[in-house]
């Protein structure tokens, strides 16, 4: 197993992407264009085997210490490979991370497992439904408050749009949750990017519920990729809260992808809230790795936070 470590402007980005596309585990997260909108250029690689598989390293600098962080709206990384990745081959990836690297705090995804007695890891959840199945089988999932959520506003006035602009969809999103986000501005411009991005290369798709009077209720962006759904973000207005929007709203994509090879990624949560507003639709749980580890020297742990 050869494994090598290439700075950014050293990527065949064809060929890079060319192995994401044909992953056995591949992701969304994986592909250049993403990379780019959400990192710059400050993502690095590991490549096994010339581009038989892939492991992209995401870094920034503090103190003038390089450290390896999980950008937002980027649930999973890791090793993306075009074979069966094993456990030899993880532990090899892990330990081929230059040491430059004085701090480690990511994601791997759902099909890779380490270990290595001087790594952390801490077990993420995620939340998926298979759409393999007819609508009333998804339907019949979903717990008795989703079931009344769903009654309730179908007594209303509503039409269900995929016209939605990424921008609106970016604006009541961080208007409901921008206070759990750092730059808000910086950040929803570079969701925006990836967004389009997504849509450019048809790995994308928006879609918005409006009140019968025109009034948004929930908006939602979605990536589409390796026959995954994402709930990538979505929120509710105001008015749309009243009603229980996002019930619909996921409902909605949940009936239109019915019968299909996709899964739906609720991407996460860890979070119970969160959680629990996930399972009233019946999904399945995933578990990935968040990868942690400290070799920073002892004056820069005195300025961590």
């Amino acid at each position: 197993m050869k494994i090598e470590y290439l700075k950014h402007s050293a990527i065949d980005r064809l060929r890079w992407d060319t192995t994401i596309r044909n992953s056995f585990n591949g992701l969304v997260y994986g592909y250049s264009w993403f990379l780019d909108a959400m990192a710059g250029n400050k993502w690095d690689a590991l490549v096994v085997d010339d581009y038989k598989a892939v492991f992209p390293l995401v870094w920034n600098r503090k103190y003038g210490i390089c450290y390896l962080y999980q950008p937002f709206f980027t649930q999973q990384l890791g090793v993306f490979s075009t074979s069966e990745i094993s456990t030899e081959m993880m532990n090899a990836c892990i330990e081929a991370i230059p040491r430059k690297f004085r701090f480690w705090n990511f994601h791997l995804n759902t099909e890779n497992s380490f270990y290595t007695p001087d790594t952390g890891f801490i077990t993420r959840t995620t939340y998926c439904i298979a759409l393999n199945q007819p609508y009333p089988l998804i339907y019949n999932q979903y717990n008795d408050d989703a079931k009344k959520n769903l009654a309730r506003i179908a007594m209303k006035e509503y039409t269900i749009s995929n016209e939605i602009p990424v921008e609106k969809v970016a604006e009541v999103f961080f208007a409901a949750y921008g206070s759990h986000y750092p730059d808000n501005n910086q950040l929803s411009a570079k969701i925006i990017n990836c967004a389009h991005q997504a849509l450019q290369y048809k790995m994308g798709f928006t879609k918005a519920i409006y009140g019968g009077d025109g009034q948004l209720w929930c908006a939602g962006f979605f990536f589409k990729s390796h026959n995954i759904i994402h709930y990538a973000m979505a929120a509710p207005t105001a008015e749309g809260k009243r009603f229980g929007a996002t019930h619909l709203l996921i409902d909605s994509v949940l009936k239109e992808y019915a019968d299909t090879a996709y899964t739906f990624d609720f991407e996460g949560s860890d979070i119970p809230s969160v959680a629990y507003f996930y399972a009233k639709f019946g999904p399945v749980p995933r578990y990935y790795l968040q990868i942690t580890n400290n070799r920073l020297p002892w004056w820069a742990r005195l300025f961590k936070k």
